[in-house]
């Protein structure tokens, strides 16, 4: 019998139906990506706080369609051309033949896609047949003898009812394959690639795919799209990716939409009952600027909670809650000394997070024996008494209390959110700024996308305006000569 009408999910459906990191998807959709609330150490004394803004999506035309939309009134084009719909629904109405969800950091991707795992996998735990009667029986394959029906979430082996998968592009290290192998491992259910391959032929899964702008390389691009086209046929498959990230040839796209104010109204008032009113009355129309996405929202308000004031920009905003962090949880701390290297820490592996082996690779996630060497050695230039000792002690007291954690193989080390790994990165470079020659600046950073995150939060935070117009300027001339090479100098 093969792997395709043989394997029994039960045990695997009902690891993350009870996982905490996706149970509270049962009662609330939590608008972040990647911190939800319920995760939170900072709340951690505090029941958690959710609230249903029901996200919404819009398809993305193509240049064909934008061409027709421009020659029409625009407004009434837009409601001829464009589907708004809620996000799960446009998830789910498009996933057959391959969807790409597009939005910003923090907009809601990855809490789309885990929302959408957690009920998946409900709703085959709840269709799967019950278990087989232990007695030996003739034929193979369970009492009636048809096989493949027993803990198949409700299939009859023909791919009824899909297997959801979420495959984190971040923890990319050989294949596409290996990533589906450890999340199905992680969660009871032992399979080779070779099984693993008949069951994506068979059209047993949905994939959730997470961060195509989160892989290291070109090399894994290329490798992703080649995995992607050859199960198109076969296998539904749902891609996020953040705007700007280049294209993985997918046709039909939806984009996340910004929350509108009376969704951000609401996530106030719900997450901070005694202070929302006065929130909002400080911010006097400021909330598109600085609440513009779940993530930011969340921040802003826990900025608030805790120091009482709004920060007035967005790297302000982020270096608020790093602090207000700092501060929740330095009194579960062993040692002062240890606190105070909390920051002198962060953005420098951030930063040496953001450089691969080619200038436009980026990792998002390290192994914990490269960042204590990163560590080590930055320590020992800072002439710190024996730095690897430090370098051990601190890291682990960074993954134990702050914006840090292992991933699920236990031996990589990542950022709560890849926005935070870019902030604490705009923090360095915000201290190297005025070291950097014209030519560096732009040769290093101004030139690749991956910097583009981490240079807008480093100019929020610029104090000396001679050095903010330096970098305006220098940005602008890097862009007139891309569009020069791309316009062919006209």
């Amino acid at each position: 019998m093969t792997a395709a009408n043989s394997t029994d999910f039960k045990a695997y459906l009902e690891s993350i139906c009870s996982d905490e990191k996706y149970l509270g998807w049962q009662d609330f959709y939590t608008p972040t990506d990647a911190l939800p609330l319920h995760r939170q150490r900072i709340e951690k004394k505090q029941p958690p706080r959710r609230v249903n803004l029901s996200l919404r999506v819009q398809t993305i035309l193509s240049p064909e369609e934008k061409a027709e939309k421009e020659k029409a009134e625009k407004e009434k084009a837009e409601k001829e051309k464009v589907e708004r719909l809620e996000v799960l629904a446009g998830l789910r109405k498009y996933a057959d033949n391959h969807l790409l969800l597009v939005g910003k950091p923090g907009s809601g991707k990855s809490t789309a896609l885990e929302r959408l795992l957690w009920e998946e996998a409900e709703n085959a735990r709840q269709k799967q047949t019950p278990p087989p009667n232990p007695l030996p029986v003739d034929g193979e394959g369970g009492q009636d003898g048809k096989g493949g029906q027993d803990g198949e979430g409700g299939q009859d082996g023909k791919g009824g009812q899909k297997i959801p998968v979420l495959v984190e592009l971040r923890l990319y290290k050989t294949s596409v394959l290996g990533i589906i192998g450890d999340f199905l491992f992680q969660h009871r259910c032992r399979l080779n690639e070779a099984e693993i391959e008949q069951l994506l032929l068979a059209g047993r899964f949905l994939l959730l795919v997470d961060g195509w702008n989160e892989l290291p390389n070109e090399e894994a691009r290329k490798d992703v799209k080649k995995f992607r086209e050859k199960y198109q046929r076969f296998t539904p498959m749902i891609f996020t990716t953040r705007e700007l990230a280049g294209d993985i040839g997918i046709e039909k796209k939806l984009e996340m939409l910004p929350l509108t104010e009376s969704q951000m109204r609401q996530f106030v008032v719900t997450y901070l009952p005694e202070k929302g009113e006065r929130l909002l009355r400080q911010l006097q129309g400021r909330l598109q600027e600085l609440g513009k996405t779940p993530l930011l929202l969340w921040m802003l308000c826990v900025v608030f909670e805790h120091k009482g004031n709004i920060p007035p920009n967005l790297g302000l905003v982020f270096r608020g809650f790093a602090e207000s962090y700092d501060n929740q949880i330095k009194q579960d701390v062993s040692t002062d000394e240890s606190r105070s290297r909390w920051f002198f820490l962060l953005p420098h592996l951030a930063f040496e997070m953001m450089w691969g082996k080619a200038a436009t690779d980026l990792r998002v996630t390290i192994p914990k024996e490269e960042a204590e060497e990163i560590l080590t050695d930055f320590l020992a230039t800072k002439k710190f008494d024996k730095p690897r000792e430090c370098a051990f002690n601190w890291l682990n007291d960074l993954l134990k209390y702050h914006l840090i954690q292992l991933t699920n193989s236990n031996r990589e080390i990542e950022f709560h959110h890849q926005l935070l790994q870019e902030y604490y990165a705009a923090e360095k470079l915000l201290v190297q700024l005025p070291k950097l020659s014209d030519d560096t600046l732009k040769r290093d950073y101004l030139n690749y996308l991956k910097w583009t995150e981490p240079l807008a939060l480093m100019l929020a935070l610029v104090e000396d305006e001679e050095q903010a117009l330096r970098v305006v300027k220098l940005a602008l001339e890097v862009g007139f000569a891309v569009r020069g090479k791309v316009g062919g100098g006209g």
